[in-house]
């Protein structure tokens, strides 16, 4: 922690920086993700997210405090990481910004051809 304490004011403010952490990580506890965002908003880093995750661990993936549960990580981080980038990136998926749009609204199809 303390490496990473020491260098993180000094990233570039042009660049963003994400911490996603699960609340129940037994190898990187919750609370040095919240130091590091103390730091970022110390030095006026302009662009840092933090987002925790009850109930996940490491992996993001349902722990306890006390077990690392290993398994697919959950998809709404997949989705979090995802609108993250998507934010910072300036393009947009046609699918993902307008679903309405993937589906139609021709009543004659099926819903076994809507993927």
């Amino acid at each position: 922690m303390i490496p990473t304490l020491s260098i993180i004011g000094n990233v570039s403010k042009s660049t963003g920086i994400l911490i996603l952490n699960g609340e129940n990580d037994s190898q990187t506890p919750v609370q040095q993700a919240f130091t590091l965002q103390q730091k970022l908003t110390d030095v006026n880093h302009p662009d840092h997210t933090l987002i925790t995750y009850p109930n996940l661990g490491h992996s993001f993936y349902p722990s306890s405090q006390w077990s690392t549960g290993i398994g697919l990580i959950e998809p709404y981080v997949l989705a979090d990481i995802y609108a993250w980038l998507e934010d910072r990136s300036g393009l947009t998926h046609p699918y993902v910004a307008s679903p309405a749009s993937t589906l139609g609204t021709n009543a004659n199809t099926s819903s076994s051809s809507i993927r």
